[in-house]
């Protein structure tokens, strides 16, 4: 969530600089920490990569727990500090500290705010080493994110004026991620409240877990639940319908070129599953068949769109009677039939091109 990677180490040195990063490393981690490998079918891999980790400085006797410890810490001696070695833990049962590589300038972004606060949107994250290792956002203007002792909460702040405009108190570690920050009166409206932040390093082509975890938009609604608060496979509606214009779903869609109607293009196709009955003296026939309407539809916005078509079935409540759907007469039907939106019918959206 704070843009960073775990990778294991290569050599004893690396895991030395590491614990020397921790500052109080005896009092604040007991001389331990987790170290990015996990035992998966009997090999040890690395956590970021997948791929066998070829530095592992077992301790004599390790690994010794088989199957059930599946983790890996590095322990340092109590007394002199020195470094002993890799031991194997039970990844569930075992609390230790971690450890991550930052990139130097980390970008971040902030949305959810009013506004009325005039607050910056685009962040650089930095470490303070003097402040327990917490991070430190500081705007591209005059706004900045940082961790207050005194009171044991995130303030967003003006620098300029010095004015905190949201405090977040619900977790001492960092604020990154989807949560609700504290709004004093004066800054978004008379009367102070609550509102949803989502601080986050996520690009343009990601998706933001509710705890700052990034995701491919391509996990966006794809029905496997990726974030731990299933964040991901919610709201997953596929038709969004205009606000600042009224949609009649009577009218079909109609396009303007050099100031002439150009009418709706509907493509049809017509598949004939079965000939159920044939009738020589009245010259009538007639057949199962699968009909495929297809045609564009510009006046509505279309969300969380799917490679597989399948996955983009839009649901009954969506079609009727909100959007227009194109119909079908058999002039040459004893009554004219035409086509109806039923429960043997579905409407799905086909996506055309590599749209975020």
């Amino acid at each position: 969530s704070l843009g960073g990677r775990q990778e294991p180490p290569g050599q004893e040195e690396e895991v030395v600089k590491i614990s020397e990063r921790f500052g109080d490393f005896m009092e604040n981690c007991n001389n331990k920490f987790w170290v990015p490998v996990r035992q998966e079918g009997g090999r040890w891999i690395s956590l970021s990569s997948s791929s066998l980790v070829p530095y592992l400085p077992w301790t004599p006797g390790q690994p010794n727990g088989g199957r059930h410890q599946a983790c890996v810490e590095a322990k340092f001696d109590k007394l002199n500090g020195s470094f002993q070695g890799y031991n194997d833990l039970n990844c569930a049962k075992s609390i230790r500290c971690f450890f991550c590589k930052l990139n130097t300038l980390q970008k971040f972004s902030l949305r959810g705010m009013c506004k009325e606060a005039i607050t910056d949107t685009k962040f650089v994250m930095s470490v303070d080493m003097q402040n327990s290792n917490r991070p430190h956002w500081k705007g591209y203007r005059t706004t900045e994110i940082s961790f207050s002792s005194s009171s044991s909460s995130w303030l967003l702040m003006d620098t300029s004026s010095e004015k905190v405009v949201a405090t977040y108190n619900e977790s001492s570690h960092w604020p990154v991620g989807r949560h609700t920050w504290r709004i004093p009166p004066g800054v978004c409206g008379s009367q102070g409240g609550r509102r949803e932040l989502l601080l986050s390093s996520c690009s343009s082509s990601e998706f933001s877990c509710g705890d700052g975890t990034c995701l491919p938009l391509s996990s966006k609604c794809d029905g496997i639940s990726d974030c731990k608060d299933e964040l991901d496979e919610r709201d997953c509606r596929v038709v969004e319908f205009p606000t600042n214009r009224h949609y009649k779903e009577t009218l079909p869609p109609v396009g303007r070129r050099e100031g002439k109607m150009i009418p709706t293009q509907v493509s049809v196709a017509v598949e004939v599953m079965s000939v159920t009955d044939i009738k020589e003296s009245s010259m009538a026939w007639a057949c199962k068949l699968q009909l495929n309407l297809s045609w564009v539809d510009s006046r509505v916005r279309w969300r969380d769109l799917r490679s597989n078509q399948n996955m983009n079935v839009l649901l009954q409540s969506d079609i009727l009677p909100n959007i227009w759907v194109a119909a079908l007469i058999f002039a040459n039907s004893p009554n004219n039939e035409i086509t109806i939106m039923d429960e043997k019918a579905s409407l799905t959206v086909e996506k055309v091109g590599n749209f975020t």
